[in-house]
């Protein structure tokens, strides 16, 4: 699995201006996680050209050209990795 090297806050931000995050709130996001491996190998290539965008419109224009599945399971990549890093951050303080 890609992680999000770049900046995670901008990906979020993107998403959540797009108006992605919302409609994914109440879905159970077990059964998505265990969609199929093609769109999580999808997501893999999205997120690495992700990686790749620095400014937020470059962003949220590549993220308008993603498919529906593939934009769902970034948006639930995105607030895995956001746990996890604040996971770890409170476990440094």
């Amino acid at each position: 699995m890609d992680f999000l090297s770049g900046d995670l806050d901008r990906v979020f931000t993107a998403l959540y201006e797009l108006g992605m995050i919302e409609p994914m709130l109440g879905k159970d996001w077990s059964k998505m996680y265990a969609q199929d491996h093609k769109v999580w190998k999808d997501v893999g290539g999205a997120i690495r050209k992700l990686n790749k965008m620095a400014s937020l419109k470059e962003i949220r224009g590549f993220i308008e050209t993603l498919p529906q599945r593939v934009v769902e399971a970034l948006v639930i990549e995105v607030a895995r990795e956001m746990a996890e890093f604040h996971e770890r951050k409170e476990m440094v303080h």
